[in-house]
This record gives structure tokens, sequence and C-alpha cells, in this order.
């Protein structure tokens, strides 16, 4: 690998004794000689440390980029740059040559130099970021002030076509006929999901090409762009930590007005009519509550989808799974039967009330489950923690980068404000699971509440009413899975009674 040497002192007294620019060659070369590095060029200067303004090390860059050298010997940090930041971006140009950057005294590697370099190379990759991102903002501003849409705004609207010669949208005709379509149906008081329908039924397609969503409706009908109006900078992004962010809308003071920049579709007068049917609540056709013991306890076996109850013929009560209902243009993914509502709740209620009436059984479960959660809740604590700690030493070592100046308090401020927040999560999260260990605790200590709460309900089943019995259902954290030929019964219950027939 061919290779060059960079030699440097302060001043020209030391360059004229020769005796420090003599000793860096040649502790250098014999670093080349040991690796089998061949040098072609040796460059030696006498220059302050703190420029990159240098004769001899402008000539080395030059080098570097040109990708005629392989390896960079140096006989320190300091001979190279004294100031940390000139020593990454040097640093930096060599890792995208692809030229090895040694030092004779001290290797990058591992050492406190080393590290100090990675992380103002990363400091300075980050004020790059926020240097792109600050005149991205500022160039779109500019486009929004000249009446231009900013670019980059994704695939654009339904009912218009991005025009980029002037930089505003222009109307699609037979788009712009389907946009007054939803506007007109919404005012009538049709739902989103009634407009999403009608218009899969017809064919019409979406944006996408897919069939429609209420979503996608809803979304369309408050948009106000569709009456002409256009505006840039209505959300922002906040920060959590980590890559987590949350959209949060702005005042509307800070909205920026696009003007011309979107043909108007429909009036403000179609749009407020609209406005004001989604607001208002959707009736439910005038349907009588049917009363249903497993709401919400009751799943599909075969997908584990939530199942509904329903009411054929105004008499006969069943569950359902949601699935196998087509949504709009999506055929149906389940193939799970009804299942009789009467029978069903029957068959689980005299199961549970088997349970009830022998709380041992009950108690025995509850001990068990606590044995299970017990180790688990260890683990995360303890995972928790660690993580605590980490977050804690990083902070740590960014004071002490502060306290030896090698980093400003703009910037410790930059990077402790995530750290922050982590550490409030972690805090928050192991209180959490801190709480469920001390409840786990107080568990164990209430053995004969549960039994003699077991004994009271048992005494008084045949007499409790719907609300009662799904209290119970919460209390035992029961799930009821559903198959063709039978049904399961999980939660705090016994194993042997996981298992009930039904009929379909």
């Amino acid at each position: 690998m061919k290779g060059a040497i960079y030699c440097r002192v302060s001043t020209k007294a030391q360059a004229e004794e020769g005796t420090s620019l003599e000793s860096q060659q040649r502790a250098c070369e014999k670093l080349a000689f040991d690796k089998g590095y061949e040098i072609s060029q040796v460059f030696k200067e006498d220059w302050p440390g703190d420029t990159l303004d240098r004769p001899e090390l402008i000539r080395l860059r030059d080098l570097i980029r040109s990708d005629h050298v392989g390896v960079v010997l140096c006989h320190a940090t300091d001979r190279l740059a004294r100031n940390p930041i000139h020593l990454a971006i040097i640093a930096e140009e060599c890792q995208k040559n692809g030229t090895d950057l040694v030092f004779v005294t001290e290797p990058l590697d591992n050492s406190p130099e080393g590290q100090l370099i990675q992380f103002v190379k990363g400091y300075a990759a980050q004020i790059e970021r926020e240097k792109i991102r600050e005149r991205t903002i500022r160039g779109k501003q500019m486009r929004a002030v000249q009446g231009k849409l900013p670019q980059g705004t994704g695939k654009g609207a339904y009912g218009y076509r991005y025009d980029k010669s002037t930089g505003k949208r222009v109307v699609v005709q037979a788009e712009a006929e389907v946009i007054r379509k939803i506007f007109r149906m919404a005012a009538s008081g049709c739902s989103v999901h009634g407009i999403a329908k009608q218009l899969t039924d017809e064919g019409i397609p979406s944006f996408s090409g897919t069939h429609w969503h209420p979503l996608t409706v809803r979304r369309m009908l408050k948009n106000p762009i569709y009456t002409g109006r256009t505006y840039y900078g209505r959300t922002k992004r906040i920060p959590l930590g980590g890559k987590r962010r949350r959209l949060e809308e702005k005042l509307d003071s800070e909205w920026i007005l696009i003007p011309d920049a979107t043909p108007a579709i429909i009036s403000m007068d179609e749009f407020n009519a609209a406005q004001e049917e989604l607001k208002k609540p959707k009736s439910r056709s005038g349907k009588a509550i049917v009363p249903y013991l497993l709401r919400g306890h009751i799943f599909c076996g075969y997908c584990g989808s939530s199942m509904s109850g329903s009411l054929m013929n105004r008499k006969w009560r069943y569950y359902y799974c949601r699935k196998t209902l087509p949504e709009y243009a999506i055929p149906h993914k389940c193939e799970a039967r009804y299942v009789r509502a009467d029978s069903l709740e029957q068959e689980v209620w005299l199961r549970l009330r088997d349970v009830l009436k022998n709380p041992k059984l009950v108690l025995a479960e509850l001990r068990r489950r606590r044995e299970q959660a017990v180790p688990f809740l260890a683990k995360d604590i303890m995972r928790i923690q660690c993580e605590l700690e980490s977050c804690r030493n990083q902070q740590r070592r960014l004071v002490k980068l502060y306290q030896y100046s090698e980093i400003d308090e703009a910037l410790i401020v930059q990077q402790t404000r995530p750290l922050q927040t982590k550490e409030k999560d972690l805090l928050e999260e192991l209180a959490r699971l801190q709480s469920q260990q001390a409840s786990i605790r107080e568990l164990e200590n209430i053995d004969d509440k549960i039994m003699e709460y077991c004994g009271r309900v048992s005494q008084n089943l045949d007499s409790l009413t719907l609300d009662e019995k799904r209290l119970l259902l919460d209390a035992l954290e029961v799930k009821v899975f559903a198959y063709r030929d039978h049904v399961e019964l999980r939660g705090a219950l016994p194993s042997y009674v996981t298992i009930a027939r039904t009929s379909a």
C-alpha cells in the first residue's frame, strides 16, 4: 500500500533545529516498514496547528482526494490538527476516499482521541443534516410565498394533477365530478362508509386505483383545497426521542397561504354544509339494543378476530366473526360459521358455575399465573434498570467532555435533551413494572379473601343480572374462542375447563 507521511512543528526555530521534524519522520518510517507500507511522499512544514490553511496539509488533502494514497501516517493527532473538528474533517475525508489514517503514538480504535474523533464526526454530520433541512424548509417557504406548491408534497390530491411548469395544480375534470358527488352525498346526510361503498360498487377508481376507504373519504371532505384554499406549514413534527415523532398542528397564524395554487372545485357553501353533517352523530336506524353476555369476551378461533352479535329475523341471536363480512371491494377473509348465542352463553355460564363452586381451582390457577409472571417481571425490571444506567452514563460522559472544553454548551444541551426524554420514559416504565410486582406480592396475601369471594358469588349465581355476570367475566379475564364444533375458555380458569362443547 502506498503511503504518505505528514510532519509538523509550530515554529521555524523547531524546523531549523530539525530534531522534531526528523524524529517524527523516523518514527513514521519505522511504523511504515513494520506494516509493509511503501512511502511515496513526505510532507513537512512549520505551521500553527489551529488552522487547516497550511500549504503542505493542503497538498496532502489534494493527494487524498485524488485517490493516489492508501494510508497517511502521522506521529500524533496534535501534529495533524489541534482542533478536534479539524481532525474529524480530515478523518472524514480519508474515510470517504478509502485512505487509512494511522498515528504512531495514538491508535484510533479504542483511544480517547479515537472516540472523540468519532463523536465529532457524528456531530459534524448532524450539523450538515440540520443545514440541509433548514435550507430545504427555507426553499419550500419561498416557493409558497411565490404562489407555487413546495416540491416533495407526495403524489398530490385526488381531482388534481401537478403542473411542473407553473408549480401549481390543474383540475382533472373526471375526478372533479367525483369530488362534487362526494360532497353532495355528505351534505345530504350520507355517511362516509355509505359514500365509500357506493363509489366502490359503481366501479369508480380511487386515487390509488383500488377500492375506496371511509377514512379516505373523510379526509377528502375535510380538505379545504377543494374550495381553492391551499396552505403550507399546517403541521410540525415534534421529536420524542430516538426515531419517534409526533405530528402537531400549528396555529392558524403560522400557516402560509399559497394564492391561486389550487383551482376551486366546490364552493364554500358546499364545503360548510358537508362539515356540518360530519359533526352530527349517525343514528343506529332505531334498532333496539340486544344484550349479549360474551360481548368483548368472544373471539374467532380461526383468525383471532373479535366476534360481534347479530339478530336474525328479529328473534335469533348469533355471534359472528367480523372477518366473514366483505369490506367494500375486499372479499371476506374468514370461513368461520355463525354461532348460536343462546346455547353458547348457557354452556359457558354452566362451566363458570362449576369453577366458582370449587374456589380452590380458581386459587390454584391464580397462583400458577403469579408464579409465571414473577420471573418475567424481574427480567423486564432488570433490563429497564440496565438501560437507565446506560442512559445516565452517556449523560455523565457528555458532562465530562463539557468540563474539559471539548464541546460547547449548545452541543451538550442538544445531545442531552433526547437522553433526558429517554430517561423519563424508562423511569415511567420502571415504575409501572414495579407497581405490577408490588400488586403480585399483595395478591399472595389475599388467598383467604379470594376463597371467601368465590363462596359468596357461588351462593347467588342464579340471581345475578346480565351486568353482574359480565363483571364476573371481567374479574376472571375470560376469553372465549369459538370453533365450528367446540369453544375454548381461557383466563383465570383451571385447565380442565378450557374446552366446552357447543352447537353451531
